[in-house]
């Protein structure tokens, strides 16, 4: 095995969740036992009913979970993105194969013999716990599939550290704008509860702890001092009624956040214009983006200004700086004679957000500005062409220019200016359709007879 292959295996590992906290010296130790397999474009890597004699970790491409139904389409189960890893769980239970996997793209996967493998979680105790984790996470999420059947779950936080004006009332139109574009059940909490939402709100009306308002919004109206609820409890027992559940958290919020992001797809973290206030929001931010980065929780900064021109310098940016005027009531939504007094620029804003909750995945098709690797060439009739590819089948797509290096094996290191055409895709969309993209992404390859084209699904960066 030559040093290039060596470094190709290290980096591999370093990628993959159940080896993170390995140190660098062991994993070159561990990558010696390795083996490096290369799979071309639908070449089956296992089949289902194989014996489970090896673990495969993805190190570049896609790959394809699927079932095999003769005379019938396949019923795809899940793509996998370089860092994931497959037959572990045949392994460990000395099953075999309970599906088919298949490459989509060129895939390169590291392999470990079982009996090699299973030696490693002796040695190593830190790779037995990830992996713990990751198998607990498959078994919750077939527990959730199981009780809550096949309807897909959202749930957004909306942190509001400084009890910031305007705050509420962007968790309570982002729950309205949720329930009327799903048309499925929707319910809005406060936690921990505030008085001052149920005594604007006509009780009477309200059945046992939800009050069912006139938008056909569901409220949460009970006290945290009544059950003593936790909000891990509340979110899950909420979640196998609704479909939608929208919290809004003030700085009084005293329960470990991480025991519920697995459950929430999406955080929003709320500010003002005040500067004081900034650092604790970055460290929230922060803080939050560090125990999501294995799952597919999205979080974003909204910095609410009232109507005062600041220059934001929070870091990282917000995503939005919006108006929302401070003669609008926190309780807007249920006075609807107010509506224009908040600028088109907070609803923008609340549109966004459910727009990327319902398509929470993020696709991007980098367009090289060369022709045959080196040659300068106008490529804008492909930025356009595969605008409308994009926005044909996820609703739509958007461009932007980017810098881009890459290693050319005919020529070495090239620098060139690329654009990136990306879209939002709901998870059904992009396993309908994720296959598709890559034959255009070939296509457009071969026409611009390009060495390689680069595409990113959820942050993560394949070469076709």
């Amino acid at each position: 095995m030559n040093e290039l292959q060596k470094g190709k295996i290290l980096r591999g590992l370093n990628q993959t969740a159940i080896f993170k906290n390995i140190p660098d010296d062991v994993l070159i130790n561990l990558s010696e036992k390795a083996g490096l397999e290369t799979y071309l474009p639908e070449e089956v890597i296992v089949w289902e009913s194989d014996p489970s004699d090896r673990l495969f970790i993805t190190i570049s491409g896609i790959v394809t979970v699927k079932k095999v139904i003769p005379d019938k389409s396949d019923k795809i189960f899940a793509y996998l993105l370089p860092g994931s890893t497959f037959g572990e769980v045949g392994i460990l239970e000395n099953k075999p194969r309970s599906a088919t996997v298949s490459a989509l793209t060129d895939v390169e996967t590291l392999v470990f013999d079982r009996d090699y493998f299973l030696q490693i979680l002796y040695d190593y105790p830190s790779v037995a716990i990830e992996l713990a984790k990751l198998l607990g996470h498959y078994l919750t999420e077939s527990n959730k599939r199981l009780t809550r059947g096949d309807k897909e779950k959202r749930v957004v936080l909306v942190f509001d550290l400084f009890h910031t004006h305007g705050a509420t009332e962007l968790g309570k139109r982002l729950a309205v704008r949720l329930k009327n574009n799903t048309d499925t059940g929707t319910i809005y909490a406060e936690y921990p509860f505030r008085n001052t939402l149920s005594a604007e709100l006509d009780l009477s009306k309200a059945k046992s702890n939800v009050y069912q308002h006139d938008s056909g919004l569901d409220i949460l109206l009970e006290k945290e001092a009544q059950g003593g609820t936790k909000m891990a409890l509340m979110v899950d027992n909420l979640l196998n009624t609704y479909e939608n559940l929208i919290i809004y958290l003030n700085k009084d919020f005293n329960e470990n956040v991480e025991q519920i992001l697995e459950n929430v797809n999406q955080v929003i973290v709320v500010g003002s214009g005040d500067k004081d206030h900034w650092n604790a929001i970055s460290n929230l931010h922060k803080s939050i983006k560090s125990q999501i980065e294995n799952n597919n929780t999205k979080i974003f900064t909204i910095l609410i200004n009232n109507g005062l021109e600041e220059d934001f310098n929070v870091s990282p940016p917000p995503d939005f700086n919006v108006v929302f005027s401070n003669e609008t009531t926190d309780y807007q939504l249920w006075s609807g004679d107010n509506a224009h007094l908040a600028s088109a620029s907070f609803d923008e804003a609340v549109e966004t957000f459910v727009d990327r909750l319902q398509r929470n995945n993020h696709i991007g098709i980098f367009i090289p500005t060369t022709f045959d690797v080196n040659t300068h060439f106008d490529t804008t009739p492909y930025i356009d062409r595969t605008l409308a590819f994009l926005g044909e089948r996820f609703g739509g797509a958007t461009s932007e220019e980017v810098k881009g290096i890459w290693n050319s094996e005919e020529i070495g290191l090239v620098g060139e200016t690329l654009f990136k055409v990306h879209t939002y895709a709901t998870s059904r969309d992009l396993k309908e359709y994720l296959d598709e993209v890559v034959e255009y992404i070939r296509e457009i390859k071969k026409e611009l007879k390009q060495e390689a084209m680069a595409m990113e699904i959820n942050q993560k960066l394949t070469l076709i």
